[in-house]
């Protein structure tokens, strides 16, 4: 980054507002405040797992050698049978933005997250205030107490924290809906778990952390210039987000709160919580809810999406602050009413006697699978959850019997439903068959363009519905690789149609390889445009054409003949067509000289707007097509 002075005057204007606010507010009671729950003050887990993740971003991915350009593919979580995808999408990112944007999340609900969880424990915290040596000074000379490992300051500040993140970056992988990179997921599960014990606090960090991202973009661009141009015609950015993927780490980092409260006698008040948690899930977009009925529309269920938030932040509010009265408490008034375990019993008896019904109604039917089965096994195991928690006695799990234990039990059954979504999601393969051919190889990546080509992914299981098991048809550079289950879009068709050239980058652990791609055509007059699209791989290979599209016929005529420009495997050729037929061809002129073909002259003019085709014959001269431009 080079040394400019906004940027010396940006930090030395920050430096001096936090050396003020440190000495002003007695230097010392900062520190105190920090290391009283972090080991010398500092979010020790935080720093390392924002480290690991940069880290990989910039060696694995080749960020250093190619910042803007890092190598996505090989770590994205292409299907259950691709391991690699499954251990590495939780840390990978697509580009600079992409990084920056989770990394500031992190470091400022990471480090509230930690704070709330604290390296030292309870019981430290107490001896120290009373005086008394605590578990992590003791155990520098001794184990007198006996304690475990977790409660070392060291161990729950380097591997503990740490290691949750990691976990939950796997998990957010395994259960993403489709194809997930990022660590997005893991940094939602942080401000759920920092929601949950220290609601206020995480209200302040949203504005920390757009405050910090404001900053980081201040340094790195501090002065900005741009024009009016033109863009490529492209989804939403909503369109791309993992909404699924931020709400599974959201309950999951709310399920390990909620454990962690459970063991500590400080609690939120309910109001507290319940409105932290909507301002929250407002603000981080929580409330994302995107459907893709087909290849180009997209809706976003905004409203339906905030009241699932306002929803959301209810049963949380009652799982940790809630009433733990029983759910059903039996009355004076209506002793003939049946108690709630009959009613609850009979419901189970219903529910089973249902599933067997149903199960016996697809064997019977001849159409029913194994995927009908799991779905009804899942529909009945949550419709079962009131029944089971309103049997637990109250000697056994008094909470689970009651308003807020219901409210857990809610919570887990909804971070169950939203991971099991994602199951047959990742039940596909790709079959060697599938695989393109006419383009490059890398590696075993198989780039080609293709239009309106069948996916290659195919479900393993039958889900019984033919509209959703049929595989769809894409137009665009086509990436595959049956070892790694892979079959995508590499580079869309609208972008390149806008572009006229893009790169597609391949590779693995240790090793990349970057296919250019570029496409020529020319604007055929009443008619679609005639294009063909190359690839040159970066290792000095040879370029290969991958495709030309059809033939197109300009709708002007040239003394009762007709004109066509067809792609060719080098390069384009004009047509002449009579009755249909074409009766001689030859190859496009340069720029600004002629040619001869079907007994007219053909020439390429170059003006102010581009490059056009024009023919003459005696007197008539006719414009029937301009070479596409690109942006």
């Amino acid at each position: 980054m080079e040394i400019t002075p906004t940027r010396v005057g940006l930090v030395t204007a920050l430096a001096v507002l936090l050396a003020s606010a440190w000495y002003v507010d007695g230097r010392g009671r900062w520190y105190d405040a920090l290391g009283d729950r972090l080991l010398y003050g500092v979010p020790w887990g935080t720093l390392l797992t924002a480290s690991a993740v940069v880290g990989f971003y910039l060696g694995v991915q080749g960020g250093f050698e190619s910042p803007n350009d890092p190598l996505v593919l090989p770590f994205v979580t292409w299907s259950y049978f691709y391991p690699t995808g499954l251990l590495t999408a939780g840390i990978a990112h697509g580009g600079p933005a992409h990084i920056v944007s989770n990394m500031t999340a992190t470091l400022v609900f990471g480090s509230i997250a930690e704070y709330a969880w604290g390296h030292r424990p309870q019981s430290d915290r107490v001896g120290k205030q009373r005086g008394l040596p605590t578990d992590g000074e003791a155990a520098a000379t001794s184990d007198r107490r006996g304690s475990g490992v977790l409660d070392r300051p060291w161990f729950r500040a380097f591997v503990a924290f740490p290691a949750a993140l990691f976990a939950g970056a796997l998990l957010t992988a395994v259960f993403s809906l489709g194809p997930g990179l990022g660590f997005s997921g893991v940094v939602f599960g942080l401000v759920g778990f920092a929601a949950v014990l220290r609601p206020l606090t995480s209200v302040v960090g949203v504005v920390v952390a757009s405050t910090l991202s404001v900053t980081l973009d201040a340094l790195t661009q501090p002065v900005v210039r741009e024009t009016v141009e033109a863009v490529p015609p492209s989804p939403p950015g909503w369109a791309g987000i993992a909404f699924q993927a931020h709400l599974l780490g959201f309950l999951l980092g709310v399920i390990v709160a909620i454990l962690v409260v459970s063991r500590r006698r400080r609690k939120p008040s309910f109001a507290t919580l319940g409105l932290s948690v909507f301002v929250i899930g407002a603000v981080q977009s929580l409330w994302l809810l995107v459907w893709t009925p087909s290849q180009d529309t997209y809706v976003l269920y905004r409203g339906i999406g905030l009241v699932l938030v306002v929803g959301l932040a209810l049963l949380l509010a009652s799982a940790v602050a809630g009433d733990d009265r029983r759910l059903w408490v039996p009355s004076a008034r209506f002793d003939r009413l049946p108690s709630g375990r009959t009613v609850a019993v009979a419901w189970l008896a219903l529910l089973v006697a249902g599933s067997v019904l149903g199960g016996v109604g697809l064997v019977a039917s001849g159409e029913g699978n194994a995927y009908d089965a799991g779905i009804l096994a899942v529909f009945a195991a949550v419709l079962a959850v009131p029944a089971v928690v309103a049997l637990v006695p109250d000697d056994g799990v008094p909470s689970l019997a009651s308003w807020r234990g219901a409210a857990v039990v809610a919570i887990a059954v909804l971070t169950a439903l939203t991971a099991a979504v994602s199951v047959p999601a990742g039940l596909t393969v790709v079959d060697a068959d599938a695989v393109p051919e006419g383009g490059v190889s890398a590696g075993d990546y198989a780039i080609t363009y293709a239009e309106n080509a069948t996916s290659g992914q195919e479900l393993v299981v039958d889900t019984g519905d033919e509209a959703a098991d049929e595989p769809t048809n894409v137009t665009g550079v086509i990436v595959a690789s049956d070892d790694r289950e892979i079959w995508t879009v590499g580079l869309d068709r609208r972008t390149l149609a806008f572009r006229g050239e893009g790169n597609v980058t391949v590779g693995g652990v240790g090793w990349r390889e970057t296919v250019h791609v570029e496409r020529a055509g020319w604007e055929v007059l009443g008619n679609d445009t005639a294009y063909a699209v190359d690839l040159e791989p970066d290792d000095g290979g040879e370029t290969v054409r991958a495709f030309t599209s059809e033939p197109s016929l300009a709708s002007a005529e040239v003394d009762g003949r007709s004109l066509e420009v067809v792609p060719t495997e080098d390069g384009f050729d004009v047509a002449v067509v009579t009755d249909g037929e074409p009766v001689d061809a030859a190859p496009v002129p340069e720029t600004d000289e002629s040619t001869d073909v079907g007994g007219l002259t053909v020439t390429a003019v170059a003006d102010d707007s581009g490059t056009q085709l024009v023919a003459e014959s005696d007197d008539t001269r006719v414009r029937f097509a301009e070479r596409e431009t690109y942006r």
